[in-house]
């Protein structure tokens, strides 16, 4: 008969997976056969992160109760082991005074101190391999949800080429994380571009250096915690400062008397009022006769929300002498001076035959 050997394997893991050599040797000889071994198993997943390490933050109020959850999974069940400061290893189940560490692998503060500010190591280990959680936890006085300084919506009028800062400050505990959505639906995430004309800031600011038309639109900001989620709107719009087209030659010249016509045509978006400021100080609202004190420097302020364009215009007022005026002979005197009387001019003067100035 030939000689038979089968190796058994009891209480297989995953590492014993691979290749197992069968060799048969004798005086004429020897053979061998190669057998390969695959074992069914997943290594460990904790939380459902993929990575073997990863980090998270996380925050407790001081005097509360704080759980932190280590769900691990795998195949074969992962051990759960908690690895405090001072490099204090507590497996799952444990139970303590203060602390506990649950059968699901879920740590457990009763009353958070101060000095539980630490990092704190959640390790899963199956014969599949090791997956680590860090778990960096800040205790604070009292967790509040975002809130901005100035909680309205807001429209920011700016000019062309001058830097404009849009502010989204937010206070909270912990501090809010400030993101940015831009007119054309994109979050603007702040990575560093060289040559790039917008700037996140550290207090959550944001920077538009050199603005053009393209830049105006909706700006969305948003403010996030561990606590809750706030947004905001705010318009820019990007407007072109007033220009003023019309030029006096020289200075202008009136008739006491007459009306003065002064132009001043502005351009600049947005559209600009048009305000006259006359020589004794007061805006003029419309036209009016002239008079000799009306001249000097009338001031034309063409105004926007981008800014302001100013034209002065020197104007001077000639004064004529009195006319005198024809009229048909009247026969009585006392018509005479009542038909006089109803000319406004300085001096009225009756002639029988041709009047002369």
């Amino acid at each position: 008969s030939q000689p038979r050997s089968s190796p058994r394997c009891t209480d297989v893991k995953l590492v014993d997976a691979g290749e197992y050599v069968c060799m048969a040797r004798n005086t004429a000889g020897d053979d061998s056969k190669v057998y390969k071994m695959d074992i069914d198993g997943k290594p460990p997943v904790i939380n459902g992160y993929s990575q073997n390490r990863t980090v998270v933050k996380d925050t407790a109020t001081k005097y509360s109760r704080k759980f932190i959850d280590c769900k691990a999974a795998g195949d074969p069940l992962p051990k759960v082991t908690w690895i405090m400061p001072d490099n204090i290893f507590l497996n799952a189940p444990y139970f303590g005074s203060r602390i506990n560490v649950h059968h699901n692998g879920t740590l457990e503060f009763r009353n958070v101190r101060p000095t539980d500010m630490a990092e704190f190591i959640c390790r899963a280990r199956n014969d599949g391999g090791e997956a680590v959680m860090v778990v960096q936890l800040e205790v604070t006085d009292m967790l509040r949800r975002p809130i901005f300084k100035n909680p309205f919506n807001e429209r920011v009028m700016t000019r062309m080429g001058k830097t404009t800062v849009l502010n989204c400050s937010a206070d909270g505990h912990p501090t809010p994380e400030i993101i940015w959505l831009l007119p054309n639906g994109t979050r603007f995430t702040g990575s560093p571009d060289r040559g790039s004309r917008q700037h996140l800031g550290n207090d959550g600011t944001f920077v538009i250096y050199n603005p053009s038309k393209e830049d105006a639109g909706k700006y969305r900001c948003a403010a996030k915690n561990s606590v809750g989620y706030i947004e905001k709107l705010i318009v820019l719009e990007v407007g072109q400062k007033p220009l003023i087209l019309t030029r006096p030659r020289g200075i202008i010249r009136s008739v006491s008397g007459d009306p003065l016509f002064l132009h001043c045509l502005a351009d600049g978006s947005p559209r600009p009022r048009i305000y006259w400021t006359i020589p004794g100080g007061h805006t003029l609202a419309r036209p009016q006769d002239t008079t000799l004190h009306d001249r000097g420097n009338y001031v034309c302020r063409a105004r926007n929300d981008a800014g302001e364009a100013v034209l002065t215009v020197p104007v001077i007022i000639i004064a004529y002498p009195p006319h005198t005026l024809l009229l048909q002979p009247v026969g009585r005197e006392e018509e005479r001076n009542s038909l006089c009387s109803l000319w406004t001019l300085p001096q009225c003067f009756i002639f029988g035959g041709v009047g002369n100035d």
